[in-house]
């Protein structure tokens, strides 16, 4: 049975794996990608990557917790600076550090969300959707006037979730028909343009 590593060179070993499952995946894509070749990048034997995985499935789904573990921390390190400026600047600066951070290392995180995101094997998000909930969050009470807004966790679950499906669906194609800056312009505007009719509605 695959085991959970709990020494220092046991995580190691987890760790070169999952990190080998990236490279492997970049370069060949998650379906031609094989145990074997995750296991040489890795440099340790085929056996041996079975002591700590059962099949590919399990290496792809521990690599999904990881980027989404990866993406979360991101945003969680920009929100004390997001929270300061005005929505619509805030959702433009988070989708573009988002784009620099999955081209970052030789877009090898965008390599894997590509190939990832065409199966339905990229639902473990859930740390992505809270992160960017405390987001929204603390960016409403440090914009008192969005607190205005009726219906508050709803409109937070839309814009998330609209946007979060916006910049998958965009990933999925390897050959979009825009930039991923105008997305990110577009994304802002409509935040920001809700909030403001919303408010002035009030």
């Amino acid at each position: 049975m695959p085991r959970k590593p709990q020494q220092a060179r046991s995580r190691q070993t987890y760790d070169a794996i999952i990190q080998a499952a990236y490279i492997a995946i970049a370069k060949n894509g998650s379906e031609s990608t094989t145990t074997r070749q995750i296991a040489e990048i890795a440099g340790i034997g085929v056996g041996s990557l079975y002591e700590y995985f059962e099949n590919k499935q399990a290496i792809l789904d521990a690599l999904i917790e990881h980027f989404a573990q990866a993406i979360a921390a991101h945003v969680k390190a920009l929100t004390p600076s997001l929270v300061r400026i005005p929505l619509t600047d805030a959702v433009y600066e988070l989708t573009l550090k988002f784009a620099e951070f999955l081209k970052a290392n030789d877009e090898q995180y965008l390599k894997c969300a590509r190939s990832l995101m065409l199966h339905d094997n990229h639902t473990q998000l859930s740390p992505v959707y809270r992160a960017l909930g405390e987001l929204f969050t603390k960016h409403a009470i440090a914009h008192p006037e969005q607190l205005q807004l009726k219906n508050l966790p709803t409109v937070a679950y839309i814009f998330i979730n609209s946007g979060v499906y916006s910049m998958t669906r965009y990933l999925s194609h390897p050959n979009p028909a825009f930039s991923f800056e105008e997305l990110a312009q577009v994304l802002a505007n409509m935040a920001g343009h809700y909030v403001a009719m919303e408010l002035k509605a009030n």
